[in-house]
């Protein structure tokens, strides 16, 4: 009998152990809870958004890849022969600030020697049309803008900018259903480097889309 309960006193230790150690809320603290609920999290911003916010301002664009695009004027688009000229003086007539149109970059990518789109590539363009959907870019011309690095010769380099400048600008133009009138692609090689100091950069591989008012 005493061996008995011996064992019963045995077992029914770790039972009282667990009663001595119970676990109340009194001992959570609020502040201990670090993660914020779903609910309450900060809605995260939409793909397009970047590209639409370095459109509007693109002296406010923190983005390496949308922002520091070249300058391209009314002028310098007349020069291009995207417009002609009585076409300038009616855009100047109501846009008269010669400051450089809106503008950014984009690093589309294509196969080497290559003009056609990579998949990639589509998906970047696909957004760029969500952020083009936004009214207050209704309206302007686009004009896609095709840029090499410095390797190879200046024809084979402006020729190769401007079929992929028009890649790039035939898809957007199929994506947005818009009219031809309303959408131009020019290749200016390596004239325009956005890396001076390495002009071989992948940097300098890109398309640039200009919005120009219209007339």
């Amino acid at each position: 009998m005493p061996k008995i309960l011996s064992i019963l006193a045995a077992l029914t230790l770790p039972a009282a152990a667990l009663a001595q150690s119970t676990v109340t809320l009194d001992d959570f603290s609020l502040d201990d809870l670090t993660d914020t609920p779903p609910s309450q999290a900060a809605p995260q911003a939409k793909p397009d958004s970047e590209m639409r916010d370095c459109l509007m301002d693109q002296a406010s664009c923190a983005s390496a890849e949308f922002g520091n695009a070249a300058d391209f004027t009314l002028d310098d688009v007349y020069n291009l022969g995207v417009i002609d000229r009585s076409q300038q003086q009616r855009i100047a007539a109501t846009n008269p600030d010669p400051a450089p149109l809106p503008s950014i970059d984009l690093e589309v990518l294509f196969a080497y020697n290559s003009d056609d789109l990579t998949p990639q590539a589509m998906a970047k363009l696909s957004t760029l049309a969500a952020a083009l959907g936004d009214p207050r870019l209704a309206g302007s011309q686009l004009l896609f803008i095709g840029h090499t690095d410095a390797v190879g010769s200046a024809s084979y380099n402006n020729d190769l900018s401007r079929r992929r400048a028009q890649a790039v600008a035939n898809y957007v133009q199929a994506t947005m259903q818009l009219s031809s009138s309303r959408i131009e692609a020019v290749g200016v090689g390596f004239s325009r480097l956005k890396n001076t100091i390495d002009p071989t950069s992948a940097q300098n591989r890109r398309v640039q889309l200009v919005l120009v008012p219209g007339a």
